[in-house]
């Protein structure tokens, strides 16, 4: 009986293993709460995932200061909540420029009313660095260029900010490189159409480029993960030796980001230079199919624990009542008479002649 009930648990244990593991997961986030410290960590050149401790440290991201406003930057559907009667073109701009240089970028924007209309135009979070008009007239269902100049402040770094067209926004994010550039780099997301549902990793992949003679040398990849608010809810930082093009992956976790739209700055620092890049990605709220899978999977695991169960049980039960019932097993053997002694006759052989 006690192998029996060994029997019984080794397989409950492995199966309540694999429930664990289907259900358990860390989700791993840092809220900037308006206090300057940050989470950073260095970690290996293979490892990319969750990372734990708050220090004191300086932000990477040069931005100005902001008032927060939504969380998650405020609409994921690129509208401030106003009544919205234009349509633009593009909703999201990542522009590559050096220190204290000038960049130019259009964006076409379209009346979706039959009669003309003035619309105004404002920014969020791009002072001294952005000229534009400040209104449009543009005739009933027709499309008018807006020219956008962005001026590169004196520091390297990502610089993340807004465009409101009409109650319409464009996110846009300004990657400001030095002048020395020994070294490029660029961020890529890899999730479908650049969505990540809540909790869900964020996966990029990150691709080194040195500009000059080759030479190995230590560079430190700062990520951040902000909103087009300035508001930073995530930094990580990671150190590489590199000599050639070089691809690496990296995987985030998205935790409790509220949904929204963000983007994922990377600062690629090496001695006499920064070189920047960035990524837009949105967050969605967790669908209730991926819940009620894991539930039904639950469920699922259960019943194939009872069911298990209730098998091996019978199996030990049948095992046991055979053996109580086999021929014997419950009462000794009858004793078998002793033979009879053979007498010397019969024991040793007669010889003919020798009879009578």
């Amino acid at each position: 009986m006690e192998r029996g009930f060994r029997l019984f648990l080794i397989p409950l244990f492995f199966m309540g293993v694999v429930c664990a593991v289907s259900f358990v997961s860390a989700d791993t986030i840092v809220l900037n709460s308006g206090v300057s410290q940050e989470v950073m960590v260095n970690v290996g050149g293979g490892v990319g995932g969750s990372f734990f401790g708050i220090v004191p440290t300086t932000p990477v991201v040069v931005v100005p200061p902001v008032t927060p406003e939504s969380p998650g930057g405020g609409t994921t559907g690129g509208t401030t909540g106003t009544t919205v009667t234009v349509a633009v073109n593009p909703t999201t701009l990542s522009i590559d420029m050096q220190v204290d240089t000038v960049v130019r970028a259009n964006i076409s924007v379209t009346n979706l009313l039959e009669t003309e209309q003035t619309v105004s135009v404002s920014q969020l979070e791009l002072d001294d660095m952005i000229i534009f008009e400040e209104s449009l007239v543009i005739p009933g269902s027709q499309t008018v260029t807006l020219e956008v100049t962005f001026a590169a402040p004196a520091e390297a770094g990502v610089y993340t900010g807004k465009i409101i067209i009409g109650g319409k926004v464009v996110s846009v994010a300004l990657n400001v490189k030095t002048l020395l550039l020994l070294f490029d780099s660029n961020i890529v997301v890899l999730n479908d159409d650049y969505t990540v549902s809540q909790g869900e990793e964020l996966k990029t992949l990150v691709t080194l480029i040195p500009m000059g003679d080759k030479a190995r040398i230590d560079v430190t990849l700062d990520f951040v993960i902000k909103d087009y608010a300035g508001k930073t809810y995530l930094t990580k930082s990671d150190t590489l030796l590199i000599e050639d093009y070089t691809e690496v992956k990296r995987d985030f976790d998205t935790g409790t980001l509220p949904p929204g739209n963000y983007v994922i700055a990377l600062n690629l620092v090496y001695a006499g230079g920064v070189a920047p890049s960035s990524a837009h990605f949105v967050v969605i709220e967790r669908s209730v199919s991926g819940i009620l899978g894991k539930i039904i999977l639950f469920i699922i695991i259960i019943m194939l624990l009872i069911v298990v169960g209730l098998i091996i049980f019978f199996i030990i039960k049948r095992i046991k009542d055979k053996d109580e019932n086999q021929p014997g097993a419950s009462a000794p053997a009858a004793e078998s008479p002793a033979p009879a002694q053979e007498s010397q006759g019969d024991f040793f052989p007669q010889f003919p002649g020798t009879m009578g």
